[in-house]
C-alpha cells in the first residue's frame, strides 16, 4: 500500500470522487469574518469543512499568504481525511478591474522551512505595502504573462485556476475577445491554466470555447466564503482522486473529462470489496478492490495470477470447455491456499447490500448475510451478477470451438432457462425410444407364450381324454377363489394407501390456500375459501372418517381371506381321497403315468402362459404408438434447440451493434465435424469409410433427420447399410438426445479470426468479451498476451474507460498501457518472497504507485527516461 494511501482510509478502494473547493477565504483575509475564539478557529474551520462534506480544499486569500495559519489548518485537516492546498487569490494587474486568478502551489514552495510563497508575493507587489494589497480591491504590478513568466521562474510547479470568470474581476469579463484569444493561443498561458471557477452560462461558455478552438481547461467550483457558515456555498464539484498531493490534484484537472466532475459517479453494479486470506502464501493479507478497473502487477512468479485463480476458486466460476492449462491453474489454488487455508471476500450486490463469501480449499463456499449462512443462493446471479473470468491465454487460445466455448461463457445463465427445458425433454426422448425399443421383441415373446400353451393344451388333452379335469374341477374352482380374493384384498390395500396419501399430502395446502386473506378482494376470496371448504377439504373430511373406519373394514377382508383359506384347508381329505380313488381309476385302466400332480402343473403352466399373452398383445397395441410419440417428442426436442440457438443469436447481434470490428456468423447445428465424429464413435471398429460418414453428414442434419428418413437414408450408408443401420439403432437413446454443436465464426474487421495473426485474433476476441456488457465484474489474466500495444490503446483500453463506471475490471498484467492509459483506479504490485506474496496498493495519481509501475513496468527510472529521450526524437 502507498503511503499515501496508508494513511487514509478513503483511499483503501483506490481512486474516489471527493468534493473540492477551490476558492476558500480564512481568517487572514481581511474580508473574512470569525467571531469564534482565537485558538478554537482552526478547529471550528475544519469541522466547516467537513460539514459540507469538502475533502479537498485550496486556501486562497487576496494577495496574502499566512505560512502559519495555513500549516496549522492542513496539520488539522489531515486528521478528518481532508487535504488542503496552499494558494493565492491573486488580483493580477490586467483587464479594467484586475483579474482574480487563484494560484495554487506545489509543497516544494514551502520545503525545508522555506516560503517561496510570499518571496513571490513581494515580487508581484513590489513598491506596494501589504495594507495596500492584502485585501480584494488589490492589484499586483505585473500583467497576466508576466505573472505567470514569474511564476516559472521559481522552477518549482503551481497551476491556476481563474475564478468568477463572469463575473467583475473575473478573465472572461475583464478581456475583450480578441485579447482572450490572444492569451488563449500563449503557450504559457495553455500549461498553467488548469480551470475556469464558476461558469455559469452556457454561451458564453461556448464563445470562449470558440476563441481557444482546440484547448479548454477544467470547470471548477469553489465558496469564496466569507465566513465559516459560507464554506461550500454555491455549486458543487467533484475530483477523482487516489492520494492527497498537488501532483493527483493537477492530474485530475488536466484529465477533466474522467477525474472532474458536478456530480460522483454512483456504482449501481455489484462488486468485490475486499478479500482476506488465511493461511497460504497470501496469510494475513487483506486487498481491497475498487469498483471500476483494478490491476494486479508484478514480474513473472510474482503472484498476481495466484489472486485471481482464488478469486475464480471461490466464486465457483468454472473454466470453460476449452480453457488451458486447467491443471496448473488447479494447483496453483491449491499452493496459494494451502491446506485448510481460506479466502472470505465481502462483495456488494446491486442494491449495495454487503454479503460474505467464504470458502475454505476443498470445501463448499459458504454465503453470509449479517451473520446468517444462506442457503442455495446463485451467487453468480442473486448477489454477484455475472462475473466471467478468463485465464492466462484462455483468449488466445483460439482452437476448434474456442468460438462456442467462449459465446456459452459469454451468455452464462441467459440460457439456463431454455437449457433446464431441453434437459427435461431429453429425459422424454429417452423414455420414448425405450418404450419403443421394449416393443420390438414382443411377437417372438408372444409365439413363446403361444407355444407353451399349446404343449400344454396337447399334454391337458390326454387328461381330458379320461375326464380327469372333470374329476379335479372341484380343486381346481376352489383354488381358483383363494387366488381371487388374494388378489382382491392386494387391490383393495393398493387403493386404501392411495386414498391415504391424498388426505396427507393435499390437506396441508389446500388449507393454507383457504386462509389467505386479501387486501383488496376479499368478497371475491371468500367465494373461494367456500368453494375450497364445501368441495374439496369437505371431500378430504370424508377420506378421513373413511381412513378411520378403514382399518375395520379391511379386518372383514382378512376375515374372509381366512375363512376361505379355513374352507379350503378343509377340502383337503375330500381332494385326497378323489385323488387316491382317481390314481386307482387310472391304475386299473392301465395308465400309470397320468399324474394328478403333473395335471395341476400344466394347468397353471397355461393359466400363466394365457395371462401373459393377453399382457404382451396389451402392449403390442400400444406399441404401433410409441413411434408416433417418439418422433413427437424428438420434434420437441428440436425446437427447444432451434429456440436456444435464436436466443444466443440474438444475444450476438446486440454485440456486434456495440463494436464496429466484431461481427459473428451462427450456422445452426453448423459443427458437422463434431457431428462426424460422433457418427465415427458409435460406430468404431465396422470398417465404415470416412466418405460414408462425409456423406451422410453432408446430407442430414442430425441423427434425427436420419432416423425419420431411415429407409431412404440407407442409400447413403456404404455398401453395407445394415451396419450403419444396427450401430444406429443401437445407440438410438444418445443419437436422438445428441445435439449438432451450433457454429459461431467471429470476424475481426471483416475477417475470420483464423485468416489473422494470433494478436489481431486476441483482440478481436478481448473486444468481444468487453461489448457485451452485462457481466458487473471481469476478471482477465494477462489480457496483453500476444495483444499489440496499437490494439490495446485504440480498442481495448478506450472501451475499458468507457465503460468501467458500470463493471469492475480485475485485471492481472504486464503492459503498462493497461494501468497508465487504462487510469487504473487502483494498482496492486506484487512480489514474492521466503513462500509469500507481499502487495502493494495505490492509485496512479499516488506518487509511490507510479514509481512501482515505471520500476515494474518499464525496467526503472533509467529506462524510462531514455525511452522519453528517444521518443522526443522521434517526434514528428
Amino acid at each position: 500500500m502507498s503511503t499515501e494511501q496508508k494513511e487514509y482510509e478513503v483511499f483503501r478502494s483506490g481512486a474516489t470522487w471527493l468534493r473540492a473547493d477551490f476558492h476558500l477565504h480564512t481568517k487572514a483575509d481581511k474580508e473574512f469574518r470569525y467571531d469564534g475564539e482565537e485558538n478554537g478557529f482552526v478547529s471550528d474551520y475544519v469541522a466547516g469543512l467537513k460539514a459540507k462534506d469538502i475533502q479537498v480544499g485550496v486556501i486562497t486569500n487576496h494577495n496574502k499568504f499566512d505560512t502559519g495559519e495555513f500549516k496549522a489548518l492542513r496539520k488539522k485537516a489531515r486528521k478528518e481525511e481532508i487535504f488542503l492546498l496552499p494558494g493565492v487569490e491573486l488580483s493580477v494587474n490586467d483587464g479594467a478591474n484586475g483579474i482574480h486568478t487563484l494560484v495554487i502551489f506545489n509543497d516544494e514552495w514551502l520545503a525545508d522551512g522555506h516560503d517561496y510563497i510570499n518571496q513571490f508575493l513581494n515580487v508581484a507587489f513590489e513598491g506596494k505595502t501589504p495594507s495596500r494589497y492584502e485585501q480584494e480591491n488589490g492589484r499586483s504590478s505585473l500583467d497576466l504573462l508576466t505573472t505567470l513568466k514569474k511564476l516559472e521562474g521559481y522552477h518549482k510547479d503551481f497551476m491556476v485556476v481563474f475564478a468568477h470568470v463572469e463575473q467583475s474581476s473575473g478573465l472572461w469579463n475583464e478581456l475583450d475577445g480578441g485579447r482572450l484569444q490572444e492569451i488563449g493561443q500563449n503557450k504559457i498561458f495553455r500549461r498553467r491554466c488548469l480551470g475556469f471557477q464558476k461558469v455559469r452560462t452556457r454561451d458564453e461558455r461556448d464563445k470562449v470555447k470558440s476563441w481557444f478552438s482546440d484547448w479548454y481547461p477544467a470547470e471548477v467550483e469553489g465558496s469564496d466564503c466569507k465566513n465559516i457558515d459560507g464554506i461550500g456555498d454555491g455549486d458543487p464539484c467533484y475530483l477523482k482522486l487516489g492520494a492527497f498531493s498537488f501532483d493527483a490534484v493537477k492530474f485530475a484537472l488536466v484529465d477533466k473529462d474522467s477525474r472532474v466532475a458536478t456530480n460522483p459517479v454512483q456504482h449501481g453494479h455489484s462488486r468485490i470489496q475486499n478479500i482476506r486470506f488465511t493461511g497460504g502464501t497470501l496469510a494475513g493479507k487483506q486487498i481491497y478492490f475498487s469498483p471500476e478497473l483494478n490491476t494486479m502487477i508484478g514480474i513473472r512468479g510474482s503472484g498476481k495470477s495466484s489472486i485471481l485463480e482464488v478469486i475464480r476458486y471461490a466464486l465457483e466460476i468454472p473454466f470453460g470447455e476449452k480453457s488451458g492449462d486447467k491443471k496448473y491453474k488447479e494447483d496453483l489454488v491449491k499452493y496459494t491456499m494451502g491446506s485448510g487455508g481460506k479466502i472470505e471476500m465481502d462483495v456488494v450486490d446491486r442494491h449495495g447490500k454487503v454479503y460474505i463469501i467464504s470458502k475454505v480449499y476443498g470445501e463448499d463456499t459458504n454465503v453470509e448475510d449479517s451473520g446468517q449462512l444462506l442457503q442455495g443462493v446463485a451467487i453468480r446471479e442473486s448477489i454477484l451478477r455475472k462475473p466471467i473470468y478468463f485465464g492466462q491465454k484462455d483468449l488466445s487460445s483460439t482452437g476448434e470451438g474456442f468460438e462456442k466455448d467462449l459465446v456459452n461463457k459469454l451468455l452464462g445463465s441467459k440460457r439456463d432457462e431454455v437449457l433446464q427445458k431441453i434437459s427435461a425433454q431429453k429425459v422424454k426422448v429417452v423414455d420414448a425410444v425405450r418404450n419403443l425399443t421394449s416393443g420390438l421383441g414382443l411377437d417372438e415373446l408372444i409365439k413363446e407364450q403361444n407355444d407353451i400353451k399349446k404343449d400344454a393344451d396337447h399334454q391337458l388333452k390326454f387328461y381330458a381324454d379320461h375326464k380327469v379335469e372333470e374329476k379335479l374341477q372341484k380343486r381346481l374352482d376352489f383354488d381358483t377363489d383363494v387366488k381371487q380374493i388374494d388378489a382382491t384384498i392386494e387391490a383393495v390395500n393398493l387403493f386404501s394407501q392411495d386414498v391415504g396419501r391424498i388426505s396427507t399430502d393435499h390437506e396441508l395446502v389446500l388449507s393454507s390456500q383457504k386462509d389467505y386473506v386479501s387486501k383488496h378482494n376479499s368478497e371475491l376470496f371468500a367465494k373461494l375459501k367456500t368453494i375450497l371448504e364445501t368441495k374439496y377439504l369437505s371431500l378430504i373430511s370424508h377420506l378421513k372418517a373413511w381412513g378411520q373406519d378403514n382399518p375395520a373394514v379391511q379386518q372383514q377382508l382378512t376375515d374372509l381371506q381366512t375363512e376361505m383359506k379355513t374352507i379350503r384347508k378343509g377340502m383337503v381329505d375330500e381332494f385326497a381321497v378323489i385323488e387316491r380313488k382317481l390314481s386307482e381309476e387310472l391304475k386299473e385302466s392301465g395308465n400309470t403315468n397320468i399324474s394328478s400332480e403333473e395335471f395341476l402343473a400344466l394347468k397353471t403352466k397355461r393359466s400363466k402362459a394365457v395371462n401373459r399373452i393377453v399382457e404382451l398383445q396389451k402392449q403390442k397395441d400400444e406399441f404401433a404408438g410409441h413411434q408416433e410419440t417418439l418422433l413427437r417428442e424428438v420434434k420437441a426436442l428440436n425446437d427447444l434447440w432451434h429456440e436456444e440457438f435464436l436466443l444466443i443469436k440474438f444475444e450476438l447481434e446486440k454485440i456486434e451493434k456495440e463494436s464496429s470490428s466484431i461481427s459473428i456468423d451462427s450456422n445452426y447445428k453448423g459443427d458437422k465435424a463434431d457431428f462426424v465424429d460422433t457418427m465415427k464413435e458409435y460406430c468404431k471398429g465396422s470398417g465404415l469409410r470416412d466418405a460414408t460418414f462425409q456423406r451422410i453428414a453432408s446430407q442430414y442434419s442430425d441423427f434425427a433427420s436420419i432416423y425419420k428418413d431411415l429407409d431412404t437414408a440407407k442409400q447413403h450408408f456404404g455398401s453395407n447399410p445394415q451396419l450403419f443401420t444396427d450401430r444406429l439403432l443401437e445407440n438410438l437413446e444418445s443419437a436422438l438426445t445428441y445435439q449438432v454443436p451450433n457454429k459461431f465464426i467471429i470476424k475481426y474487421r471483416g475477417k475470420e479470426l483464423k485468416h489473422h495473426s494470433l494478436g489481431q485474433r486476441s483482440s478481436a476476441l478481448i473486444l468481444f468479451v468487453l461489448s457485451l456488457k452485462e457481466n458487473d465484474v471481469i476478471i482477465i489474466d494477462q489480457p496483453e498476451d500476444d495483444l499489440d500495444n496499437q490494439t490495446i490503446y485504440e480498442d481495448v483500453i478506450k472501451l475499458i474507460r468507457n465503460m468501467k463506471t458500470g463493471v469492475q475490471f480485475i485485471f492481472a498484467t504486464h503492459n503498462p498501457n493497461i494501468p497508465v492509459l487504462g487510469d487504473a483506479e487502483l494498482v496492486h504490485a506484487c512480489s514474492f518472497m521466503d513462500e509469500k506474496v507481499a502487495v502493494q496498493s495505490g492509485s496512479v495519481d499516488a506518487q509511490d504507485t507510479q514509481k512501482t509501475i515505471v520500476n515494474i513496468m518499464e525496467g526503472g527510472q533509467e529506462a524510462f527516461n531514455r525511452r522519453k529521450e528517444i521518443y522526443k526524437i522521434w517526434k514528428p
